[in-house]
């Protein structure tokens, strides 16, 4: 269809339906059918699959609030037949997914507005079919050929343009803003299409499709596959008008004939053509090519078969994740805490780098003692004296990997987060229901409520074979206190029953650790059982903040906690359901199964009591392994790691706040 088209394509309802969570879908069955390489970011296929729906779910969100970014291309140099190499650049998965979706409602709506003349990536046509149109119009006299080849097409594609022609075709709004930040991420020089996404097929005949209009004319005939035409005439001299008017179209878009590639010559010299020789009356279909389509799917698939193997060698998380897979299990968040002084975190390829100091002063040199891919992490912990280079800052920030930096005592003294801006609804939600007496009343019960009867489990669990009777009776006495949390009017009178509970808790949990004095709960601490409850808690402080991150609710807008500047309140409302089962139950665990002992403490009048490098690491230790434990959700039934409960709770909380559903804690019936 000639010309500009009389009614563009609506670019906001093309949007709406490429992003919905239905068409990403879609898009993905047909990048999981293609079973291609890994991206930039190294997540392959399998890998994409094994948490597909949230991945999906998660790019929908980003697109709609527009705050999606592409990741990095996987750049692949492979030889070309006729000499010299071309560079293949694959797209992430996920963003593969979003162009397939884009490829896939664009595609119908574009398709009507190409020629005839043109027979790649099209529906219904194909090699063959251009194969025949050749020798069709062979034998009806076009015997003269200008046989092309545009130098570097893919390369050298100039966005302006195609976004140009894009205009012509569509309206202005996102799916076009879309689209052209995919071409600049792909080529930050505003030249070339990626030659692996799933758009750029569409992107290259529309482009051509001026070139397309010019070349059929009366006396010529056009055939096009991709960049490879060939333009048949009567006559020689139709050819060569042809060959200047080509000249002349493809100027226009930005674009040149090679000199040494295109030619005019008639068939009893004989016409190489998509892989056939056309020679006068026959037509012979040649060896396999050097380069093309065919060989392109090899080294695809053989990028795919390396990346297999290296997934499979990465036996240390993979192989955690996929018996957890296979027993029904939602992985957990994964942390790497990085402690002993003469340690610095680096990048090697897509990797974060573990490396030692070696050397001293201006000698120091930094070797590898371990490579973590970034799909294996999702929190770092830097303690004191450890560093990270500015490229592991940025791939942190690219890989939205947290980062936590930790003081001695294990408080957090900050965070590298990958966003500062989290989702504008979900704050406004958590403003509304902060800034409602009602509303806030009703949720803050709800924590002190958890907080409180997974105080008085833990109790009835330790206590179940010592038969302690102040354990006993304290737990009895937390009863009491919950059967009066429905008559708190206010958030006082609600934090005095916490406060009551406490006095009742502390000096029970106290009991349950015989040999260790404890007289009350002490911020900074005074004793050994303290200073362990509060290095656990913040252990605990960052796991949950971690997950608050997962579902984008805002860390400083709380309920039971008080909403103050550079305060994570929220964090701390969610964190007390998970205290007493999880922190407090590690204290308990690790002095009373001697784990630690007196020589793990440390104290000099500046820094008070201090838990020394093997005691830390001990704790620490014990901590993951709790965390890792499969538990199963007393509420919604399903079975994971504590961790894998923490983002579970969190999305709760959110649909809580957004009045999609009442917020329940994690309550443990010990």
């Amino acid at each position: 269809m000639p010309g500009a088209r009389p009614v563009k394509i609506d670019d906001g309802r093309s949007f709406a339906r490429v992003i919905a969570p239905g068409a990403l879908l879609t898009g993905w069955s047909r990048v999981r059918a293609n079973q291609g390489a890994s991206g930039g970011d190294g997540v392959t296929v399998a890998r994409f699959e094994q948490s597909v729906e949230r991945r999906v779910a998660d790019l929908s969100d980003a697109l709609a609030r527009g705050d999606y970014r592409p990741g990095p291309h996987r750049r692949v140099e492979i030889p070309k037949g006729s000499g010299g190499t071309r560079t293949l650049s694959i797209p992430c998965v996920v963003d593969r997914v979003a162009q397939t979706s884009a490829q896939l409602v664009l595609s119908p709506l574009i398709e009507p507005e190409l020629e005839d003349d043109s027979y790649a990536y099209r529906p219904g046509r194909g090699v063959d079919d251009a194969v025949r149109r050749v020798a069709a119009l062979r034998a009806e006299g076009f015997h003269w050929v200008l046989d092309a080849d545009i130098e570097a097409f893919f390369d050298r594609v100039p966005h302006d343009g195609l976004l140009d022609r894009l205009a012509e075709t569509m309206t202005e709004g996102p799916l076009t803003e879309l689209i052209a930040l995919w071409l600049s991420s792909a080529a930050p020089t505003g030249r070339g299409l990626p030659q692996g996404s799933p758009l750029s097929p569409l992107l290259a005949n529309l482009y051509l499709d001026r070139v397309d209009e010019r070349l059929s004319g009366r006396n010529v005939r056009l055939v096009r596959y991709a960049d490879d035409f060939v333009v048949l005439a009567k006559t020689e001299a139709g050819a060569m008008a042809a060959l200047e008017a080509a000249r002349r179209a493809l100027a226009e878009l930005g674009l040149v004939l090679h000199p040494e590639k295109t030619r005019v010559l008639d068939f009893d010299r004989g016409l190489a053509f998509l892989g056939h020789l056309f020679v006068r009356g026959l037509v012979l279909k040649k060896g396999p090519a050097g380069d093309g389509p065919s060989s392109d799917e090899a080294i695809l698939a053989d990028l795919a078969r390396r990346d297999h193997e290296t997934e499979r060698r990465e036996v240390d998380e993979s192989a955690k994740e996929e018996v957890r897979r296979e027993a029904g299990l939602e992985a957990a968040f994964r942390v790497l805490h990085l402690r002993s002084p003469d340690r610095r975190l680096d990048v090697r390829n897509t990797a974060f780098s573990v490396q030692a100091a070696e050397g001293l002063g201006s000698d120091v040199r930094w070797r590898e003692i371990l490579a973590v891919p970034h799909q294996a992490l999702d929190r770092i912990d830097l303690w004191p004296g450890t560093d990270l280079t500015l490229e592991a800052r940025r791939h942190a920030l690219s890989t939205d990997t947290l980062v936590a930096l930790v003081g001695g005592s294990g408080r957090t003294e900050g965070w590298l987060a990958p966003s500062l801006a989290p989702r504008a609804e979900r704050r406004l939600a958590q403003a509304r229901l902060v800034l409602d007496p009602v509303r806030r009343l009703d949720l803050a019960r709800r924590i002190v409520d958890g907080r409180i009867r997974n105080q008085r489990a833990l109790l009835r669990r330790l206590n179940r074979n010592r038969s302690d009777v102040e354990v006993a009776s304290a737990a009895r006495a937390l009863g009491v206190i919950l059967r009066r949390l429905p008559e708190a009017g206010g958030l006082s009178e609600l934090m005095g029953y916490e406060g009551q509970a406490g006095a009742l808790y502390w000096p029970a949990l106290a009991r349950c650790a015989p040999g260790h004095t404890f007289h009350k709960r002490d911020r900074p601490a005074s004793d050994p059982l303290n200073l362990i409850l509060n290095f656990t808690a913040w252990l605990l402080e960052r796991d949950v903040a971690t997950a608050a991150s997962r579902v984008d609710l805002d860390p400083g807008l709380g309920v039971l906690h008080q909403t103050r500047d550079r305060g994570d309140a929220l964090v701390f409302d969610l964190m007390e359901e998970f205290r007493a089962p999880l922190a407090e139950s590690v204290t308990l665990y690790v002095f009373n199964n001697r784990i630690l002992s007196d020589r793990d403490f440390e104290w000099n009048e500046a820094t008070g009591l201090r838990l020394g490098r093997r005691g830390g690491d001990a704790l620490i230790r014990a901590y993951e392994a709790a965390a890792e434990r499969v538990i199963r959700h007393p509420g919604s039934g399903r079975r994971g790691a504590w961790r894998t409960m923490m983002v579970e709770q969190a999305y709760a909380l959110a649909a809580h706040v957004e009045g999609r559903r009442v917020y329940h804690p994690l309550v443990m019936d010990y």
